[in-house]
């Protein structure tokens, strides 16, 4: 066979050491992955990277944590075996793609050689390409590298695509390619297509409707966060004197103590007077929003997105016109730059906290008096990571200091977030201090990461909500049809500690407040709180959620959901 030559005129450079760095230039000074005989080489280039390797239990841990991190960083990085590994992290990637979280998953894989002369090898499950294919249905772009000669201009394409569609991609390399020297030449990225005449038509439009709206308002979601136009967003809404409410997704991508903050919009399951703002609203700026179902209020939103100005990565729509080369950073480059918009001073709700009686030092802990007690408790310091179920819909209510200081798997819903996600977002900023928000049901499936916490140092505070049940499974069925869903339960607190952290069993109002007395002063290792809650006891907004969604889902069961 004869050798592939290259031009004695380019760098040659070995595939894993140009991988790594060229990550490393993108930012990414992390790799969250978990040990496999396909990728031991990976971690061998991974010792002697600028790159730190992040090992974890479980592969959907992994993608959790490196998830966690694109959304603070702007990219994150997984490392896994082929097939086993791969497949495992499928749910994590799946939720990555629906949150437009950019993800480079880096597998290993069977050589180019064995694939050729061996028809079945450990971990192959169809086809050697049945993983790439899966992987293809869930991010940007799927690849395999096994040719020298395309490789590191596949690579660039992948973390191009990353970066400018905010989605995961997913980069196969077979074992006998690691160690192969690549040519490393310059890579010219394929310039998003952008339309400058329309935008300026479409401004035009935009404006004239702005400056003779009476209540306009802004609505904002993870997008701006994920492009990282949080200041953007704080600029123009002070120019305008516009409110801007954000969605349960979005929570927090525009700072909460802001004046012009209206906090979290979620449809007719809002603070009833944001609701009737934004519904009454004569201009309704959407930008970087998902329309889905939950930042909709399970749709119990009184107005059509089709009224509305919906600016998101993949284009601008605005009445029955549709701008794919439009983009969300164009449009906020070309709405920032117009000196023609007038300010406005319209009175308008303000974002409410939780306010709710504590009671007595004595008094039984309730889900009411624990969201006002980490309201007050809650600084500049803190990162909330919440998980799904009654946390998050009692999150929602806390008033967060800071920009995209509250991460949730908002839109995909997918339990057990929140411990791998701490995880992730110390790591991306150790400068603030995680608050996980978790229930004992998703804390049962990703929860042995309290591990991981504990061998690199990481000093999450995490209030774990202990009812005994999937409480948001409950309360959304029909009460006619309701399910106890109960859940097996354990010491929770003596867990942490076995794990080589501290743990507190609360009990009572005072138990609480003094167990994030404890929690603040504890620096040097995690502290979980376990927090026995009746279950029956649930927040206000599950309460709301669970009657709208157990009414969606029992009429779609029935066929009475309109098309």
């Amino acid at each position: 066979m004869t050798k592939q030559k290259f031009p004695l005129s380019k760098t040659m450079t070995k595939l894993l050491d140009f991988l790594y760095n060229r990550l490393k230039s993108y930012g990414v000074d992390h790799v969250f992955g978990i040990a496999g005989e396909s990728v031991h080489v990976h971690f061998h280039y991974l010792e002697k990277s600028p790159l730190k390797s992040v090992l974890m239990t479980h592969e959907p841990c992994v993608g959790y944590a490196a998830d966690a991190y694109s959304r603070i960083r702007g990219l994150g990085a997984a490392l896994v075996s082929y097939g086993v590994g791969s497949l495992n992290l499928v749910n994590a990637v799946g939720q990555a793609y629906a949150e437009c979280s950019p993800l480079v998953v880096i597998s290993g894989g069977p050589g180019v050689a064995e694939r050729r002369k061996y028809s079945h090898l450990h971990h192959k499950i169809r086809t050697y390409e049945t993983h790439q294919r899966v992987m293809s249905e869930i991010t940007a772009l799927s690849i395999i590298i096994d040719n020298p000669i395309t490789a590191g201009k596949e690579i660039e394409r992948a973390l191009q695509m990353a970066m400018t569609f905010k989605r995961p991609v997913y980069i196969e390399i077979p074992r006998d390619m690691g160690e192969v020297e690549i040519q490393e030449e310059p890579f010219q990225p394929t310039n998003k297509p952008e339309d400058h005449a329309a935008l300026e038509e479409a401004l035009d439009e935009i404006v004239k409707m702005l400056n003779n709206a009476k209540n306009p308002v802004i609505i904002a979601d993870a997008e701006l966060a994920r492009i990282g136009l949080q200041k953007e967003l704080i600029t123009f809404a002070e120019r305008v004197n516009i409110p801007v409410a954000s969605t349960l997704l979005g929570k927090s991508i525009f700072p909460e103590e802001h004046p012009l903050a209206m906090g979290v919009y979620f449809g007719q399951l809002s603070n009833s007077k944001v609701a009737e703002f934004i519904h009454n609203s004569d201009f309704r700026l959407m930008l970087g929003v998902i329309l889905s179902d939950i930042n909709l209020g399970m749709f119990t939103a009184k107005f059509s997105p089709d009224d509305a100005i919906c600016a998101n990565i993949d284009g601008l729509k605005m009445k029955n016109h549709f701008y794919p080369q439009i983009g969300l950073d164009l449009f906020m480059k070309g709405l920032l730059a117009r000196k023609d918009i007038k300010s406005h001073n319209t009175p308008f709700p303000r974002i409410q906290i939780p306010n709710y009686p504590t009671g007595e030092d004595k008094d039984k802990i309730t889900v009411k008096a624990l969201l006002s007690i980490t309201n007050d408790f809650i600084d500049k310091g803190y990162r909330v990571i919440c998980d799904v179920g009654d946390c998050l819909f009692g999150g929602q209510e806390l008033q967060m200091r800071g920009a995209s200081t509250f991460l949730s798997p908002a839109y995909y819903l997918s339990m057990g977030f929140a411990i791998p996600g701490a995880v992730g977002a110390q790591i991306a900023d150790p400068a603030r201090r995680p608050i996980v928000m978790v229930g004992d049901g998703a804390f049962q499936m990703t929860g042995l990461e309290l591990i991981t916490m504990a061998k690199y140092k990481l000093n999450p505070i995490i209030i774990l909500f202990d009812n005994k049940i999937y409480a948001t499974l409950k309360y959304c069925e029909p009460p006619k049809t309701m399910q106890p869903h109960n859940i097996p339960t354990m010491d929770y607190a003596k867990m942490a500690e076995i794990m080589g952290g501290r743990g507190v069993t609360v009990n009572t109002v005072g138990d609480f407040r003094k167990a994030l007395q404890t929690a603040k002063n504890t620096e040097d290792t995690f502290i979980l709180l376990d927090v026995k809650l009746d279950e029956k006891d649930i927040s206000p907004a599950l309460r709301t959620f669970g009657e709208s969604f157990g009414n969606f889902v029992e009429a779609s069961a029935v066929g009475k959901i309109k098309v």
